[in-house]
């Protein structure tokens, strides 16, 4: 059994899209650029929010001034409103309150902003959690290993007692380079054949899958 899970947080812990879509848009709509469906986000997030201020405008677009533009216009946008449509999975709080009840750590390494995982967490997951990072600056996003490996020296675990859990390549990627086992989630925002391609070591169809993983 695992003595410690270090789970990503949008797609993986709460779904989310429906909030950073919407600060997307706003910021697209203010300086006059075309918007996207929903969807298309789940394919755009993943790497951190300036990648994905990259991925949603036309290359000709992706000036520094533009660029900057759009970071201040999602940052203000889901500073207000990243409650709005965000919420935990089913299942997703029953599942770590069950885990922590057999002893085992838990922590959670996202690419979303420092101050906006902290806010999130704490309102929808509460105090569950030893260690939550976010991006901060001066440290690499995922898939670098740096937060993870940051999050094992504090919980004073070995590689071998930890698994990652999330629901992207990513994730995947973040796992084999902080060499610990990896889950990937199949109701997050990313498909099965990519986690599959990527190397995930187990692949969690539903919860109380992955509880299995964890416990067994």
């Amino acid at each position: 059994m695992y003595k410690a899970v270090i789970f990503d947080l949008d797609g993986t812990l709460i779904n989310s899209i429906g909030d950073l879509a919407a600060a997307c848009n706003y910021g697209l709509e203010k300086c006059g650029f075309p918007v996207h469906e929903v969807e298309q986000y789940k394919t755009f997030v993943g790497d951190g929010r300036y990648k994905l201020i990259e991925r949603m405008i036309s290359s000709e677009l992706r000036t520094e001034e533009n660029i900057n533009r759009l970071l201040e216009l999602f940052d203000e946008y889901y500073g207000a409103h990243m409650f709005d449509n965000t919420k935990p999975y089913e299942g997703a709080i029953e599942l770590i309150d069950e885990i922590r009840t057999r002893g085992i750590k838990t922590a959670v390494v996202s690419n979303k902003p420092h101050e906006f995982t902290t806010k999130i967490v704490k309102d929808f997951l509460g105090d569950r959690f030893e260690v939550v990072f976010g991006h901060r600056p001066g440290c690499p996003t995922k898939p670098d290993a740096y937060s993870v490996n940051e999050v094992i020296k504090m919980l004073g675990l070995k590689k071998s007692e930890c698994l990652y859990v999330g629901d992207s390549n990513v994730d995947i990627i973040t796992a084999r380079n902080s060499e610990v086992k990896s889950v990937g989630v199949l109701w997050g925002f990313r498909s099965k054949e990519e986690l599959v391609k990527e190397g995930a070591d187990y692949i969690a169809e539903d919860m109380a899958q992955l509880k299995k993983y964890i416990l067994e």
